[in-house]
């Protein structure tokens, strides 16, 4: 396997847990690394801004039933106006209707006294768009904990891999020198020398690969995080032992039991459980839409107009009730009830599909656990003999029994066995955490 495909594993991680966690110690600097991602991330801070809209928009909603005053000033010239002629005492007089000049200023009220449920079931839509806010912050704030993780842990990998192409540079170095020292006493061949330094430069280019991966993690970390010098001093402290804590530890999740506490604890499952209960709402919505609603109305201001004076302003109110009955909507409310009833039951399919996607998420993950747990100890022994057949190697070298061929086979035995297995403790690790977000654990 290459060194870029191995890197790559830890960036895949994605879900929750509860029952049967794995064993994994958290170190600090992690949890104080992940503690500072949920401070100082912008995409947790742009969600936090979206909950604080929606809430207001839940008491947008409840000031549907709260008097609505308002004050109007009009003013309007009107001509020709109504005229007429009449006999006042005994005279001809003409007399007008309305002024030429109309002033009217005033102060409304408007109060909805009963809607038959409506705007009680505003208020609960927007309360749960807000509470499909919360769940899509709880999920963001849960997959960056675990990017936070997986880049800490990637940093600790490729530190000990570093570690380790060091060990195989200065072995290769060595075996230069010496086969440099045979060539002048005859024993050895420049062809022997000339391909051990071109092993050595080789890896030396691979040792700058990792330390591009390596730079490359702590850039992603420190986006992650919002800090220029994360701390990561304990990062490769989680690969240094033969066996470390915590690796091949843990076991397959049982999938034959009841695993309806693991699905509600999943971020995702709750999710989409919202969404049905947001459905839920919309149709009671849609139901309500067609009811009547009854409300107040009143004003008391100024105007003209009044005969037999009608150009002076006068005080005057009015107050009344007004009975909206919806009657006919071309079957709008009809189709949107069926639209509604239709997301309800998408909603109710999607509760399903993530159910059956965390079972096959868990199995998937189970055979992983399995295959790294038996590849890990296999390549204990690997690591063993590789070492052993080195020792043996530059022995025989020393003692001039050896060709360039098996000196460079017994290298590469080394490099790749120590690879090899920093690899499958790497890719338990994530497995194990990747275990704890299926179940809903955070870190």
């Amino acid at each position: 396997m290459k060194l870029h495909q191995l890197t790559c594993v830890g960036l895949l991680l994605t879900g929750a847990v509860q029952a049967q966690t794995p064993s994994v110690t958290i170190p600090d600097d992690l949890r104080a690394l992940v503690q500072q991602a949920n401070t100082n991330y912008p995409v947790l801070k742009q969600q936090q801004q979206q909950i604080q809209a929606g809430e207001v928009r839940v008491d947008i909603a409840r000031t549907a039933l709260k008097p609505n005053v308002s004050g109007n000033a009009s003013y309007q010239y009107v001509n020709p106006v109504a005229k007429a002629t009449l006999p006042v005492n005994g005279r001809d007089q003409t007399i007008q209707f309305q002024p030429n000049h109309n002033v009217n200023a005033y102060v409304g009220v408007g109060q909805t006294i009963y809607d038959w449920g409506r705007t009680n079931a505003a208020v609960r839509q927007a309360s749960d768009n807000v509470q499909l806010l919360r769940r899509t912050m709880d999920i963001t704030q849960q997959n960056l904990a675990y990017q936070v993780a997986a880049a800490y842990y990637a940093i600790g990998f490729l530190q000990r891999s570093l570690i380790v192409q060091d060990s195989v540079i200065s072995t290769a170095g060595a075996n230069v020198k010496l086969l440099i020292n045979r060539l002048q006493n005859g024993d050895a061949l420049e062809y022997d020398v000339l391909t051990q330094a071109v092993r050595v430069k080789t890896a030396q280019n691979r040792r700058i690969e990792i330390q591009n991966q390596l730079e490359r993690q702590l850039a992603v970390l420190t986006y992650l995080t919002g800090d220029a010098n994360p701390a990561v001093a304990g990062a490769a402290a989680q690969f240094s032992a033969q066996t470390p804590a915590g690796f091949g530890t843990t076991q397959p999740y049982n999938l034959d039991g009841d695993l309806q506490a693991v699905v509600a604890q999943n971020k995702d499952v709750q999710l989409a459980q919202d969404r049905v209960r947001q459905a839920e709402t919309d149709i009671l919505v849609t139901n309500l839409t067609s009811r009547p609603s009854l409300a107040f109305t009143g004003s008391a201001g100024y105007r003209n107009g009044y005969l037999p004076e009608i150009n002076n302003p006068r005080f005057n109110i009015a107050a009344g009730v007004a009975l909206a009955v919806p009657i006919y909507a071309g079957k709008r409310y009809q189709l949107q009830n069926q639209a509604a009833r239709l997301s309800l039951d998408a909603s109710r399919y999607a509760v399903e599909n993530a159910s059956a996607q965390l079972r096959e998420s868990i199995a998937l993950l189970n055979a992983d656990i399995r295959s790294n747990q038996t590849r890990l100890a296999n390549l204990e022994t690997q690591v063993l003999q590789a070492r052993k057949a080195l020792q043996i190697a530059n022995a025989r070298l020393r003692n001039g029994v050896i060709t360039n061929v098996e000196l460079q086979s017994a290298e590469t035995g080394v490099e790749e066995a120590e690879l090899g297995r920093l690899n499958f403790q790497y890719q338990l690790l994530l497995n194990q955490l990747e275990l704890k977000r299926l179940l809903g654990e955070g870190l």
